[in-house]
């Protein structure tokens, strides 16, 4: 996602989170985006592991292969662009 202002971004992603107990893995790979927008890749590759395996585990094929793509990203200091 393209974000206007990434910090407000990650306020209410982290928010969302936390009202969904950090059991949501699309709200989780949106935080996790929010956090490589920052540059805070650190943050944005735990983040990103926690939804794929989320993911994984809830048999969400197509998420799980689109977080991996981002996490590959996020691991070599990159932001997510949407295409």
């Amino acid at each position: 996602a393209k974000f206007h202002n990434p910090k407000e971004a990650i306020h209410l992603a982290e928010r969302a989170c936390q009202l969904t107990k950090y059991e949501n893995p699309d709200l989780l790979d949106t935080l996790a985006t929010a956090y490589a927008a920052t540059g805070n890749f650190s943050d944005a590759v735990k983040t990103s592991e926690m939804a794929l395996e989320q993911a994984q585990s809830a048999n969400q094929h197509k998420l799980a292969a689109q977080i991996q793509k981002r996490l590959q990203l996020f691991k070599s200091g990159q932001p997510y662009h949407e295409p």
